[in-house]
């Protein structure tokens, strides 16, 4: 997936203006040998300004991979872009990241930029290409080194939220998921930097910006998959295939009601059943169609039903 990954990538016409920096965790026992592959291919990769491999030697998880690799790049660097290794990558991808972090980045109130939009229905006369939401994504997103810098991992006013029953109501005006997988984060059942991301978010009324259309596909679902075997296609938005080379972002900062409201019907509870069900119909009816002699993968320990807000 690294290599389709990589592949959409280099359509972006900035991408040859980029330095891509490639942050490899260690392996756990008995991935020696794919880690070792993975650092080989990033070492031939060509077409960016500059490549720089952060090779690590223990396994830190993806959790604590990506706080320290973002915090290291912007340790030099006053904005960053972040991808994961599973993702395709519309050929407009970095002009919108870096025409929105041109824009937004003296505007406080807009935490983050994310490549990858929700299923969301627009009016017809929409003729700007971003909304704000209140929920932001792990798939392709990009940040500014004081809004990030300003995040309280340790989520020190918890205590009191867990008992505020208006504020976890509030919280879920993102998706009805949101307060209960922060208790499971409190609770250390889940190691996720993205929940603590978006309760800061939340808790300082900040707001994430979204391509009308979305720039990311996620492609990495199934057996081979190390953190999501379960069928993401439920989360697919239409992918922009020839977009534009300047965006048309809004100059006022505020929320659509019907976008916020599409928001909550998409990740409410009822929405997210449906979707656990047709995933789990679509595992059966594979399982039924597999030869006798098929073998069955092992059930992944850590399945991710949450979609763009991973909880790992």
């Amino acid at each position: 997936m690294t290599r389709q990954t990589v592949a959409s990538l280099l359509t972006n016409r900035l991408a040859a203006d980029s330095v891509l920096h490639v942050f490899c965790d260690g392996p756990r026992p008995g991935q020696e040998s794919r880690v070792q592959a993975v650092r080989e291919y990033v070492r031939s990769i060509t077409g960016f300004a500059r490549v720089v491999l952060h090779e690590q030697e223990v396994n830190l998880g993806l959790s604590r991979a990506i706080m320290d690799g973002v915090s290291e790049i912007l340790k030099t660097h006053e904005r960053v872009i972040v991808l994961e290794d599973d993702l395709k990558l519309s050929a407009g991808f970095l002009d919108f990241m870096n025409q929105a972090l041109q824009a937004y980045a003296a505007n406080p109130r807009v935490m983050s930029v994310s490549g990858y939009s929700f299923p969301i229905r627009h009016a017809r006369e929409q003729v700007q290409d971003a909304v704000f939401g209140l929920r932001a994504s792990s798939w392709g997103w990009g940040i500014w080194r004081d809004r990030w810098q300003a995040i309280d991992w340790e989520v020190s006013d918890y205590v009191r939220f867990r008992s505020n029953p208006v504020r976890r109501f509030q919280f879920n005006r993102g998706g009805s998921d949101l307060s209960r997988m922060l208790d499971r984060q409190m609770a250390g059942r889940i190691n996720s930097w993205a929940i603590r991301f978006c309760y800061h978010q939340f808790s300082h009324g900040l707001v994430d910006v979204f391509p009308v259309r979305s720039l990311v596909e996620n492609i990495g679902f199934g057996d081979g998959a190390e953190h999501c075997r379960q069928d993401v296609r439920g989360w697919t938005s239409e992918m922009v295939e020839v977009p534009p080379t300047r965006f048309c972002l809004p100059q006022d900062v505020r929320t659509d009601p019907d976008v916020l409201r599409q928001f909550r019907s998409f990740n409410s509870l009822t929405a997210r059943a449906i979707r656990v069900a047709k995933r789990q119909w679509l595992s059966l009816v594979v399982w039924f169609g597999r030869p006798a002699s098929a073998p069955v993968a092992p059930k992944s320990k850590r399945s991710n039903l949450l979609g763009p807000l991973s909880p790992w």
